[in-house]
């Protein structure tokens, strides 16, 4: 019997391990690079792995109903509840509609995390009793026997990606259920804004002055122009609400964006779509680059926008000046937006040349 339920300890501990590492690889911006094209396929082991272990454990709970049993420690119930918890915030992520996804975000986050630390705190605990029967037990042969120094070795390595990026899970469900946070608590560089995921191919945001913030153009007939910030301020404003969704599941309903329509300010700097039919963006991060072609510029309508709900964009976001593109999953909308180019030849963004679909409009990540 011991054996037994030694056994299933340790198959649910791999399973929930799992779960967890594929869920890290998509919240997690350089392991999400790392994975590139085998991306997609992590989503879907984290979706439909986590939808089986669900339906495992809804039997398991008919059958041995109650459980777990009044009378189990109060651990088992924590994390049993912390699962459920999980399970249930998946599904709204995976089928809710409205602003049930942005909750179930955040939601996914802050139990992933309590899940990450109790399972921390379950080790500690039991590792010392484990190794107190052992002494009892074979006074001769105390310590470690290979196969578990092994077991706990691996489990330690694994533990460690989901340890450094607890912080973050924690911020984005503080940064939810606080709206944002005292200015004490949540600083900007946080990047923890109510329903939002601040992701970056980087290390770090970067931290670019609008005082000093240059937009660049190149392939204008004219030559390269460049526009400052308050130029930009001073163009024909227009503010749209936006469903902003990205491919790992999270959407904000109704994000007010307020900026310049792209096509019609490259229209009026001479812009000719038929010779110049692809438009590439860069990112002041200095390594993230995507491009539309004409045809979704005039279908989508992009925005290149220096507010979201009524203030400046803060810097997680974007600041000074970003591109927004409704209609299309968040990786086409290029954050700290600073040069433009026009040109005749495809252009493949960062995500793309990894496994991403061009044509990234809403549903398309699912067909590929």
């Amino acid at each position: 019997m011991a054996k037994s339920y030694f056994q299933r300890h340790w198959r649910h501990a791999a399973l929930l391990i799992a779960l967890m590492l594929t869920g890290l690889g998509l919240f997690a911006a350089p392991l999400r690079s790392a994975l590139g094209p085998a991306l997609p396929l992590v989503q879907a082991l984290h979706t439909y792995g986590g939808l089986l272990y669900g339906a495992g454990l809804a039997v398991a709970s008919l059958r041995l109903f109650p459980w777990p049993p009044r009378g189990a420690a109060a651990g088992h119930r924590t994390v049993f509840g912390l699962i459920v918890i999980l399970l249930l915030s998946g599904l709204g992520l995976l089928l809710g509609h409205g602003p049930i996804p942005a909750i179930a975000t955040w939601v996914h986050a802050l139990s992933a995390a309590g899940l990450v630390l109790w399972l921390a705190v379950h080790l500690i605990e039991e590792r010392p009793k484990r190794l107190v029967r052992r002494l009892r037990e074979k006074p001769a042969r105390p310590g470690l026997s290979r196969r578990a120094l092994l077991r706990w070795g691996v489990g330690s390595l694994l533990a460690l990606p989901a340890a450094y990026y607890l912080p973050g899970m924690l911020r984005l469900g503080a940064g939810a259920a606080l709206g944002g946070g005292p200015s004490g608590l949540l600083s900007e560089s946080d990047g923890a804004l109510p329903g939002f995921v601040p992701y970056t191919v980087t290390s770090g945001y970067p931290n670019i002055a609008r005082a000093a913030y240059r937009l660049r153009i190149d392939g204008l007939p004219q030559g390269p122009r460049e526009f400052g910030y308050r130029e930009l301020l001073s163009m024909r404003a227009e503010t749209r609400r936006v469903d902003f969704t990205c491919v790992t599941g999270w959407a904000v309903d109704g994000v007010a964006f307020r900026g310049v329509d792209l096509q019609d300010m490259l229209l009026s700097l001479g812009w000719l779509p038929a010779r110049q039919p692809w438009v590439a963006f860069r990112s002041g991060d200095g390594v993230y680059w995507d491009g539309l072609d004409a045809r979704q510029i005039a279908r989508y309508r992009p925005l290149v926008a220096w507010e979201i709900d009524g203030g400046p964009l803060p810097r997680p976001q974007g600041a000074p000046v970003r591109l927004v593109v409704p209609g299309m999953y968040g990786y086409k909308s290029v954050k700290w937006l600073t040069d433009i180019a026009l040109g005749q030849n495809v252009v493949m963004g960062y995500w793309e040349d990894r496994g991403y679909p061009q044509n990234a409009y809403i549903g398309s990540y699912q067909n590929f």
